[in-house]
């Protein structure tokens, strides 16, 4: 089986779990190892048009759409059947993986076929330390009018805006992938593949704990405020006010006429 079905790594991994909670709903485009990671988290819908990666996954549910060719910009180009697709993807679900076709097969088809899938869910696009790849990810950007984060070997165009916490989350595991890569794979891609700058994962760990000390103080916050609501809405407060009722206004009544 072809080197393009290689498992997704730790930095995909990360930014499906920033953008979608567990037991989500993803649509994959290429199957392949990596699902078997996917459906041990999430409900997994694998687009593949290879007929050898069909079931490969126990647990994902396959739709097999041979590639079929399209025209885009004067151009031919081969993609999934989109008959099958738009019969068999299910109604509902939170995120799009694009990790297929193949690299060698193009995957543009995606640009010309975007009406298929809903618009209003997170992509995370594999990949994208190739040129075709990266060109795919800015174009679906500005045709959904999204921001884009590219990552060094992945993007995301998210429903909305990313917080720090979140980029600093999928970055600092990003960067550990590409630490465990070697100088002869990232020669194929970037001219120098020696970094310039050494990776500073204290300042990502200041920002991710930094975010969840907020959101630690924003739930603290509205549990006391849920606290206070319960007690001024307690019978017991009721009760005490009515039954002091004669006395405050007594008092009120006094200095009312102290004041004159």
């Amino acid at each position: 089986m072809g080197k393009s079905h290689f498992p997704i790594d730790l930095g995909i991994l990360t930014a499906i779990r920033q953008l979608v909670t567990k037991e989500s709903t993803i649509v994959e485009l290429g199957s392949g190892n990596g699902t078997n990671r996917l459906v041990k988290e999430y409900e997994v819908y694998s687009i593949e048009d290879d007929k050898k990666w069909i079931g490969y996954c126990e647990g994902a549910n396959y739709i097999h759409a041979p590639l079929k060719n399209y025209e885009l910009n004067d151009e031919i180009i081969s993609w999934y059947d989109r008959e099958i697709i738009s019969k068999y993807i299910p109604q509902n679900y939170d995120l799009i993986l694009v990790d297929g076709p193949s690299g060698k097969k193009g995957r543009d088809g995606l640009l010309a076929n975007l009406d298929l899938f809903r618009t209003d869910v997170p992509f995370v696009i594999d990949d994208t330390l190739r040129n075709h790849e990266c060109q795919i990810a800015r174009e679906m950007a500005f045709l959904l009018n999204r921001p884009l984060y590219v990552f060094w070997n992945f993007s995301i165009i998210p429903s909305h805006s990313l917080s720090q916490e979140k980029i600093a989350h999928i970055q600092k595991a990003a960067l550990k992938v590409l630490d465990e890569e070697d100088e002869k794979y990232l020669k194929n891609y970037f001219s120098i593949p020696t970094e310039l700058l050494k990776k500073d994962f204290d300042s990502l760990n200041e920002i991710i704990l930094t975010g969840k000390k907020s959101k630690l103080e924003r739930v603290r916050l509205e549990a006391g405020r849920r606290k206070l609501k319960k007690i001024e809405n307690s019978f017991s407060l009721k009760l005490g006010r009515f039954l002091t009722s004669p006395f405050r206004w007594i008092f009120k009544l006094f200095n009312r006429k102290k004041k004159v």
